[in-house]
């Protein structure tokens, strides 16, 4: 991640499984390329868009389902109130498309920005949770 990305990774945020804290940094990496189309110019911007929706939608789903493999396996209860969070997340992302992929670019700031935050409340807090949890028993 470079100086000017906008949703940054900090050692705090680390889960304790490397793989999720790789896929962590990637997602964050994504919205930040997300963050930088805002600033093309607007072709640039509409040819660009669809396919960096596609990649967050599509590595969205593998990250959670990833992470839902860990969570199941070592039967954290709080296993499908967190695959809620997930599956209402992904639905979130889908229904925000049309105005993205319409050219938007206001519409793509401030999803970009709610999408952002969302993820890092998300890892900082309820990903550490189930994480904690499975430490806490190994």
């Amino acid at each position: 991640m470079s100086e000017k990305d906008i949703f940054k990774w900090i050692d705090s945020l680390s889960v304790g499984f490397t793989e999720i804290d790789l896929h962590h940094k990637k997602l964050l990496n994504i919205l930040n390329k997300f963050k930088e189309t805002l600033e093309l110019p607007d072709a640039e911007y509409k040819s660009q868009i669809g396919k960096i929706i596609k990649n967050l939608c599509d590595y969205t789903e593998y990250h959670f389902s990833e992470e839902e493999i860990i969570m199941k396996t070592n039967a954290y209860p709080g296993y499908e109130a967190h695959r809620k969070i997930h599956a209402d997340f992904v639905a979130k992302i889908k229904a925000g498309l049309t105005g993205l992929v319409s050219g938007d670019k206001q519409a793509g700031a401030e999803f970009s920005t709610v999408l952002g935050n969302w993820l890092l409340n998300h890892i900082a807090v309820t990903d550490h949770q189930w994480a904690d949890y499975i430490h806490s028993r190994q």
